[in-house]
């Protein structure tokens, strides 16, 4: 097993390789971009980035857990910290999709705003999100609740026990057809995936135990939900707990740095751009390259004047 540093690592890695499929997809529809039939396909299945993050988020969160020593008493302390992390972004993303026009100002009221800022949405018949990309940061945050509350239950379980109880649940909800987005039920086999990895990686399971239970519960989820819904989250999770390389220089994790930052702003960033310049630049290629290259540009410029300081906010939280 390789060191923390390597698992950090590849995790920034997937992080830059969801977020761009996620924002390729976006672009494609914004200024309704075709190629041929397999690469339509290809960008299509980009939104297979959101399980990708899901995965992540899966492994990475408990592991921070474990090296904290956290217990239940903790419990408002993570979720605060975990806040702070994502919600300023998340806020300043609101602000902006009204700034640009995609969101009327008629849109904006007080049970509105409550239900955006405490990921109430899914649950409130009729409401709907600003922005559609914001029914994973619900799940995400549904996650932390359920992370922060049952890990000092399952930190303290025998690792085989633990990973019944996870794939005993995620198989519950799979034959529930629960397909709403926006609660975690549609998509907890993710997360439990990604927990897998974890209990492996601490060595709770043994390695060739993980790889086996993991590889069995994705044939599991190829044949009741699909085959990609099993097979991406596989093939996330083995890149994480199989990497093995040595640090590779920051202009290739550049993109899993700012990946935040680039799922939350990359429709507006390229609905203002393609509308302002689709007189100017015909090309079709052209035009997704650029709307591209304009996404990254200002996900890094946001990244830097209003994800880090959040990130270092919950940082200095957490000593």
């Amino acid at each position: 097993m390789q060191s923390t540093g390597n698992k950090i690592e590849s995790i920034i890695i997937l992080r830059g390789i969801a977020a761009l499929s996620v924002c390729i997809v976006h672009i494609s529809l914004v200024i309704n971009f075709h190629v041929n039939k397999l690469v339509d396909y290809i960008i299509k299945n980009g939104q297979q980035g959101v399980a990708i993050f899901f995965v992540i988020s899966g492994f990475i969160l408990p592991y921070s857990l474990y090296k904290k020593g956290y217990t239940l008493k903790g419990f408002f302390t993570f979720l605060f910290r975990r806040s702070i992390r994502i919600d300023p972004p998340y806020w300043v993303t609101i602000a902006l999709l009204f700034a640009v026009g995609l969101v009327p100002v008629s849109a904006l009221s007080l049970y509105a705003v409550i239900l955006h800022v405490f990921y109430l949405v899914p649950f409130v018949k009729g409401a709907e999100w600003y922005s559609a990309i914001f029914w994973t940061l619900s799940i995400e945050f549904q996650f932390y609740i359920l992370l922060g509350l049952f890990y000092p239950l399952l930190s303290k379980t025998n690792g085989y026990i633990a990973v019944m109880c996870l794939v005993v649940v995620s198989a519950i909800f799979v034959f529930m057809r629960f397909t709403y987005r926006g609660i975690i039920i549609s998509n907890f086999y993710d997360f439990a995936i990604g927990y897998i990895f974890f209990l492996g990686f601490i060595k709770k399971i043994t390695k060739t135990h993980t790889l086996l239970i993991v590889v069995f519960f994705a044939i599991f989820l190829m044949a009741e939900v699909s085959y990609i819904t099993g097979i991406i989250p596989l093939l996330a999770g083995l890149f994480i707990f199989l990497y093995n390389k040595k640090r590779l220089p920051d202009y290739i994790l550049f993109t899993g740095r700012i990946s935040y930052s680039l799922y939350l702003i990359h429709f507006p960033i390229s609905y203002v751009f393609a509308r302002y310049t689709r007189q100017l630049i015909t090309n079709d290629y052209l035009m997704f390259v650029s709307c591209l290259a304009m996404c990254i540009l200002f996900a890094w410029v946001f990244y830097k004047l209003v994800e880090q300081p959040s990130m270092n906010l919950s940082r200095r939280l957490s000593t």
